[in-house]
């Protein structure tokens, strides 16, 4: 006859209640900075990303990035919208 005693189970923390078996990228965008303090200033922001996606050759890794990047990013990501919503015949 099988056992059917209560199962005895760990204590479970956060980390284990939400982990999710499959792979993930974390983005943080903080700490802002400006440079300089006449013509010519501008803005960088701290980019943090961790991940376990294999196509990635570091883990964890930060950088700083200028204002005028993330505008770019933007443009790009636009562009790039547009032209797959325009090539479908529809907008």
């Amino acid at each position: 006859m099988a056992d059917t005693g209560q199962l005895i189970t760990k204590p479970q923390n956060r980390k284990d209640a939400y982990w999710l078996t499959s792979n993930f990228l974390e983005i943080d965008v903080s700490n802002p900075q400006r440079v300089g303090v006449t013509w010519g200033h501008f803005s960088t922001y701290e980019i943090r990303v961790k991940t376990d996606l294999p196509i990635f050759k570091l883990k964890e890794s930060t950088v700083r990035r200028r204002y005028s990047d993330f505008e770019w990013l933007r443009s790009e990501s636009e562009r790039e919208s547009k032209g797959r919503w325009s090539s479908s015949g529809t907008e």
